[in-house]
C-alpha cells in the first residue's frame, strides 16, 4: 500500500518511470535489526557508497520506517552516505518534508526524528504498555491478551459484566474438556490408547453460539471437524490441556501463578474440573509442580543438537514425494539416513516412517553423476556465464555484509571513546559537586553516569553481536566455492581432498532439487533437478539391500497359514506383496508348525525380492541381476 502510493506522488509530482526504483522494503523484517541482516537496506548502502544514487533522492513513509535503530549507529551511518553523495530523503506522513542534509537544522531534525523511532520500543512498548498489560493480568486478573487461552475459556468482552476483561468459562466447551479427562482416566493414564482413541474417534467441542462475541470466535484456534465444531489435533495441545492449571481456578502469568502479597496462590474462580481427573492426569503427565519444582521422579528432558554431523550432503535439497524428510543419524553399520514420514489418517497428527534410505547411497550416486556432467562440460567448456554469475553475486553479499560490519564496529568503537570521555568529565564535575556539598547537581550527575555507562553497555553488546556475525561470514566465505569454470577443473580430481561443508556448498549450487521415491520394497527412484539448463531433470532407479523391517499383521499371518503348504510360490507372494521369499520362509519356521516347503517351488525367484520388486522391475524392463538403472531424462 504505501509503495503503490509513493508511485501514484512520485508520478504526480514529475518523476518519470526510469527514475523510480520501488524495491527497498526488507518486506517482514524488523527495523531493529542491523543493515546486514537486512537485505534491501544493505543494498540501500551499498548504492550510496558506490555512488549509484547521488544527487538522488529517498522516498519513506516515515521518518520511523527505515530504522528503529537503538544502538544509534547505523541511522547515523545512514545519515552521513547521504550528506556525502548530495542525497535528500522525502518523508509523506502524517505530512510532506523533504530533509536537506546540507542543512544542518534538517540533519538535526532527521537525526531526533530516528532517535524516537529507536526509543519507542524500549520505552513506550517495552516500559509502558508490556508492563502496564502485566500488572493488569496479575494485580486485577484480567486476560490482558497474556497468550492464548485453554479450550473451555473465553475473554469477556461485555463492558457491562463484572467478569469485564476476565477470562470465564465457556460451558459447552467445559463440558468437552471433561470428557478428555474423563477418557484418560477410563484408559488409566495410557497416553498411547488415548491418542489412538482420538485419531479415530474424535471429541467434538460444538459450535459458538451466536451471542458469543466475533473476537472470540475469530480467536479460536482448535482444527476444524468436517462435520462441525472444532477437535484437538495436536498431542502436545492434548497434553498442555490435560495439565493446565486454569481449570482448577489457578490463572498463570508468564508461567507463574497469580499469588497476593504473602506468597500465597490465588484462585481466580472456582474449579471447572473435578480435583480427581485433574490430578489424576496432572502426576502423570507434568513434569513440573505449579511452582516449577520438579516432581519427584520425573526428571526434565534435555536435547542436543550435534551441530557439527557430517552426515546427508544433499540435506538442505532433498525431498520426496510421499513426505518430509529428515536427516537422521543412523546405526552402526549406517552412518546415517534420509528417513521418509507422513501423516497419518486420523484426527489427531501422528508422523508415520514411511522409507528410510542410507545417506551414502543416494549422495554417492548424486556425486557420481556430477562429476560425470562436470567431465563433460568441461570437455565441451559450456556454457557457465549463469553459474559465474550467481557465485560472484553470493560472494559479493557476503563481502558488502562484511564490510557493513567493518563500518559499524569502527563506528560504535568511536561512540565507545567519546562516551568513555564523557564519562570522565561527568566523573571530574561530580567529585566537584560533592566537594562544594551540591546534592542537587550530585544526584544529576550520577543519572548522567547511569545513562553513559547504560550506553556503553549497549554498544558493546552490539560490538560483540557483529564480531560474531562477522566470523559467520568469513567461514561461509572460507568454505564457499570460487567460479563453476574453476571449480570444474579440479572438481574429479579434488572432490576426495574438499572437506565436508565445502563438498555440500557444491551440490547446494548445483543442484535445484532432489526427491527420493520409494517404488517398491526394495527399489528407489532419485530425481535430480540440476541448475544448468542444459543437464535438466534426470532420474534413476537403485535397489537397496535392506528394505523397511515391518511387523507382520495379523492378515498377513492368516494368509500364510492358510496358504503356505499348497499354494504356488508366485501366487502366496502375490498375496503378500510387500513380503520377501525369505521373510515368509522365516516366519513360516519360527511362527506356523507346517511343514517346511521344498526349494524346487520357488521357480528361480530370487530370496530377496518381494512381489511388487518383481513386478516393478519387470514393468521397467530391468534385467534380474542389475541393481540400478542408467540416468535417464525426465523431460
Amino acid at each position: 500500500m504505501q509503495t503503490g502510493d509513493f508511485i501514484k506522488w512520485g508520478k504526480r509530482s514529475g518523476w518519470v518511470d526510469s527514475l523510480i526504483f520501488p524495491f527497498f522494503a526488507d518486506l517482514g523484517l524488523s527495523g531493529t535489526l542491523r543493515p546486514d541482516q537486512r537485505p534491501d537496506m544493505l543494498r540501500l548502502f551499498d548504492d550510496l557508497d558506490s555512488g549509484n544514487l547521488d544527487g538522488g533522492t529517498i522516498a519513506c513513509w516515515q521518518e520511523n520506517r527505515p530504522f528503529r535503530d537503538e544502538t544509534h549507529i547505523y541511522y547515523n551511518q545512514l545519515i552521513d552516505k547521504m550528506l556525502q553523495h548530495d542525497v535528500v530523503m522525502v518523508v509523506l506522513s502524517p505530512r510532506l518534508y523533504i530533509y536537506d542534509m546540507r542543512d544542518p537544522f534538517d540533519q538535526e531534525r532527521l537525526r531526533d526524528k530516528f532517535k524516537e523511532a529507536a526509543e519507542f520500543i524500549p520505552k513506550h512498548i517495552k516500559g509502558w504498555l508490556h508492563p502496564a498489560r502485566e500488572r493488569a493480568a496479575w494485580e486485577d486478573d484480567e486476560w490482558a491478551g497474556m497468550g492464548d487461552l485453554p479450550p473451555g475459556f473465553m475473554c469477556d468482552y461485555d463492558p457491562l459484566s463484572e467478569t469485564y476483561k476476565h477470562a470465564i468459562p465457556y460451558w459447552p466447551h467445559i463440558e468437552k474438556v471433561r470428557e478428555h479427562f474423563a477418557l484418560y482416566m477410563e484408559l488409566a493414564g495410557e497416553i498411547s490408547l488415548f491418542y489412538q482413541y482420538l485419531r479415530t474417534s474424535p471429541i467434538v467441542f460444538p459450535e459458538f453460539s451466536p451471542d458469543v462475541d466475533r473476537r472470540v470466535v475469530s480467536k479460536f484456534k482448535l482444527s476444524r471437524y468436517p462435520g462441525g465444531g472444532y477437535y484437538i489435533k495436536g498431542k502436545t495441545s492434548l497434553v498442555s490441556m490435560l495439565t493446565h492449571p486454569m481449570y482448577g481456578g489457578y490463572r498463570a502469568v508468564k508461567g507463574v501463578i497469580r499469588r497476593d502479597e504473602d506468597g500465597n496462590k490465588l484462585q481466580s474462580f472456582e474449579p471447572v474440573i473435578d480435583k480427581e481427573l485433574r490430578e489424576f492426569a496432572y502426576y502423570r503427565l507434568a513434569r513440573t509442580d505449579f511452582d516449577g519444582n520438579p516432581l519427584e521422579g520425573k526428571s526434565k528432558k534435555r536435547y542436543f543438537h550435534d551441530k557439527d554431523a557430517e552426515i546427508g550432503l544433499l540435506k538442505f535439497r532433498v525431498q520426496s514425494d510421499q513426505g518430509e524428510v529428515r536427516v537422521h543419524k543412523g546405526c552402526r553399520k549406517i552412518a546415517g539416513v534420509y528417513r521418509i514420514h507422513r501423516l497419518a489418517d486420523g484426527y489427531v497428527r501422528q508422523a508415520l516412517y514411511y522409507a528410510e534410505i542410507a545417506c551414502e547411497e543416494i549422495d554417492t550416486f548424486v556425486v557420481n553423476r556430477l562429476l560425470e556432467r562436470a567431465e563433460q562440460l568441461c570437455q565441451r567448456q559450456g556454457d557457465i556465464e549463469a553459474y559465474e554469475a550467481t557465485t560472484a553475486a553470493v560472494r559479493q553479499t557476503r563481502l558488502a555484509k562484511i564490510a557493513q560490519i567493518d563500518s559499524s564496529i569502527e563506528d560504535i568503537d568511536k561512540d565507545q571513546s567519546g562516551l568513555t570521555r564523557n564519562v570522565g568529565k561527568v566523573e571530574r564535575e561530580k567529585e566537584e559537586a560533592e566537594k562544594k556539598n551540591d546534592t542537587a547537581t550530585v544526584e544529576i550527575k550520577e543519572k548522567r553516569l547511569q545513562l553513559l555507562e547504560q550506553e556503553i553497555e549497549t554498544l558493546e553488546r552490539e560490538r560483540q553481536r557483529l564480531i560474531k556475525a562477522k566470523a559467520v561470514l568469513e567461514g561461509e566465505i572460507e568454505d564457499d566455492i570460487g567460479s563453476l569454470e574453476e571449480e570444474l577443473i579440479k572438481l574429479k580430481n579434488g572432490w576426495a581432498k574438499y572437506n565436508f561443508k565445502k563438498r555440500r556448498s557444491l551440490l547446494n549450487f548445483a543442484i535445484q532439487e532432489v526427491k527420493i521415491n520409494k517404488v517398491s520394497t526394495h527399489w528407489i527412484e532419485i530425481q535430480v533437478l540440476w541448475l544448468n539448463e542444459e543437464w535438466g531433470h534426470e532420474h534413476m532407479y537403485y535397489r537397496r539391500h535392506i528394505g523397511a523391517v515391518k511387523k507382520w499383521t495379523d492378515e498377513e499371518a492368516a494368509i500364510l497359514e492358510k496358504h503356505y503348504a499348497t499354494m504356488p510360490v508366485d501366487e502366496l507372494m502375490a498375496l503378500l506383496p510387500e513380503r520377501t521369499l525369505h521373510s515368509i520362509y522365516c516366519y513360516a519356521i519360527d511362527h506356523l508348525d507346517i511343514e517346511r516347503r521344498r526349494q524346487g517351488n520357488t521357480l528361480n525367484i530370487s530370496l530377496s525380492d518381494s512381489h511388487v520388486d518383481r513386478e516393478f522391475a519387470r514393468s521397467r524392463n530391468i534385467p534380474e541381476h542389475l541393481s540400478y538403472t542408467n540416468w535417464e531424462a525426465l523431460y
